[in-house]
């Protein structure tokens, strides 16, 4: 239930974050691309930081550490500019809390889902930008091959934790709180 009323309540903000970034516009230059890419290092360095911090993983049974994807997005970065300078790129300081489960269940949500919607971005960097994996496409390829099995592990795994927590309300207000500050960084 928990996944379906996510989907729903969060339907609202993730289309308006989606509708404003142009990675799948035949237009989007490669420098534009990198432009992003910059953007959502800027927000994941930070907030994987965070959410790794969280001292429930163990709680929960969840493997944080295999889900980062700050590796990839600075593999990106140094394919797609010689001089990626990693260290002079702004982080973002408003992140969502994540005091609770509840709420770093909410906030993971937003991030595993970008993985399932990185596959048709992939698609369409490879033929318009001719970016791969390999060559600066990396984050939104997500888990590759592995990416549907992976999110099923997590769909299984928060159905299980938002029926023993019983916070959905705290879960959903957290991913659209992950939604808000992700938009409000990318497009500052």
């Amino acid at each position: 239930m928990i996944l379906k009323a996510l989907r729903q309540q969060t339907s609202e903000r993730h289309a308006a974050l989606e509708a404003r970034l142009p990675l799948v516009d035949p237009a989007l230059s490669r420098a534009e691309y990198g432009e992003i890419v910059e953007r959502f290092y800027g927000f994941y360095w930070p907030l994987e930081a965070r959410l790794l911090a969280a001292p429930f993983w163990n709680e929960i049974g969840f493997e944080m550490e295999a889900r980062r994807k700050v590796s990839r997005l600075e593999w990106d970065l140094q394919k797609l500019s010689a001089d990626a300078g990693l260290a002079r790129l702004p982080r973002c300081a408003e992140l969502p809390e994540i005091a609770s489960p509840a709420q770093a269940l909410g906030c993971l949500y937003v991030v595993e889902g970008a993985t399932l919607g990185g596959q048709v971005i992939t698609k369409h960097l490879q033929k318009n930008l001719g970016l791969t994996p390999e060559t600066g496409g990396a984050f939104f390829a997500g888990y590759g091959a592995e990416t549907g099995a992976r999110w099923q592990e997590f769909g299984a795994m928060i159905t299980a934790q938002a029926e023993r927590l019983g916070q959905d309300d705290v879960i959903v207000a957290s991913a659209n709180r992950t939604f808000e500050t992700l938009g409000h960084w990318l497009f500052r």
